[in-house]
This record gives C-alpha cells, sequence and structure tokens, in this order.
C-alpha cells in the first residue's frame, strides 16, 4: 500500500517544467530540480539526505521540549508548571536557533547530496536578491582530495520565453558539473 502511495507521487518526467519566469524561486527550485534528476538518472548518484536528516532531528527535539511542556502543563495546571514552562521554552527558542545556524552555516543552500561508488558530492545554489544570476556550486570529495566548480550564469540561459526550463541546457551544465566534479587526478 505505500508503495503505490509512493508510486503515485512520482513527477511525469515527459512533460516540460514550466516556471513563472519572474518568480526567481519558482526558477531556482525548477532548475535544481532538474539538476537533481539529471545527476540521479544519468549518472546513477545515490541521493543521501544526512543534512535534511540532521534539520529534521533537530526540529524533532524542539518539538519534544514544546510537546512535553504542554504536557505538563496539561497534568500540573499553570502555577505549579511556571517552571518546566519557561525551561521547555527557552529551550525550543534555543534549539530553533541553532536549527537556523544549521541551515545558513552548514546547508549553505544546499538542494543535492549524493554518492557515486564511494565518493560523495554535494551541489548548493544561489539567486542574489535584485539579480537574475544563478550561481551554482558542486563540492566532491574523491579518493581523498576534495574539488569544487562554482560559476554563475544568468536564469535566462535555461528558459525560453514562455518559462519553460530547457532540458537540453540542464543536461550540458550537468555534464560539466560531473566532468568537473568527477575528473580523475591525473587529468
Amino acid at each position: 500500500m505505500v508503495k503505490k502511495i509512493v508510486e503515485s507521487w512520482k513527477v511525469d518526467d515527459s512533460k516540460p517544467v514550466v516556471v513563472e519566469k519572474y518568480d526567481k524561486v519558482a526558477v531556482k527550485n525548477g532548475i535544481d530540480d532538474m539538476l537533481r534528476s539529471t545527476f540521479t538518472s544519468k549518472y546513477d548518484v545515490t541521493e543521501t539526505f544526512k543534512t535534511r536528516d540532521t534539520r529534521l532531528v533537530i526540529c524533532f527535539v524542539a518539538c519534544l521540549f514544546s510537546g512535553f511542556g504542554c504536557l505538563y502543563d496539561y497534568l500540573h495546571p499553570f502555577p505549579e508548571s511556571k517552571m518546566i514552562l519557561a525551561i521547555c521554552s527557552l529551550s525550543y527558542f534555543t534549539i530553533t536557533g541553532l536549527l537556523y545556524v544549521w541551515e545558513w552555516f552548514v546547508e549553505k543552500g544546499t538542494f543535492f547530496e549524493g554518492t557515486l561508488r564511494g565518493n560523495s558530492m554535494k551541489l548548493s545554489s544561489y539567486i542574489p536578491r535584485y539579480s537574475g544570476d544563478y550561481t551554482i556550486t558542486g563540492e566532491s570529495i574523491v579518493d581523498g582530495s576534495r574539488q569544487e566548480v562554482k560559476y554563475t550564469k544568468c536564469i535566462s540561459t535555461w528558459l525560453d520565453e514562455s518559462g519553460t526550463i530547457l532540458p537540453d541546457k540542464i543536461t550540458k551544465e550537468a555534464e560539466l558539473l560531473y566532468q568537473g566534479l568527477f575528473k580523475s587526478k591525473s587529468q
């Protein structure tokens, strides 16, 4: 039953991805999704979810503090539960602050993490405010050596006039990223 539900969530890759070309967030997410699907399908990179799982654990711990505070307040009404509520509230907001620090300094716009034959890779992207430049950063660790590829292009490079993301251009960019991230040391 769960397998049927998951299968119903799959995206039909044969349909073109159309976004509002003036909505930079939608364009960024569309390009990110196409790059992710290209790396997983064409290059057989296995997606890993370490940073997202860590974010979920941080959120879960914050919710545990919040839930415990609510439960304790329900079982022992307010004057008695004042100290526990204060501790749980401060803990919740501290952990939420830790979550923001995690997102800003560790995730840094990461939209894809994966492994290929024991080598790891990470892709992140960024579009500055009031700019149409899409910056993609790829990092990989191949046989113990760290490699990084970073370049910036205008988002119109991957869109046509109607806002359709062009898969052939995305595939070319993915090829450049792949070659830059997984080139052998001898090259």
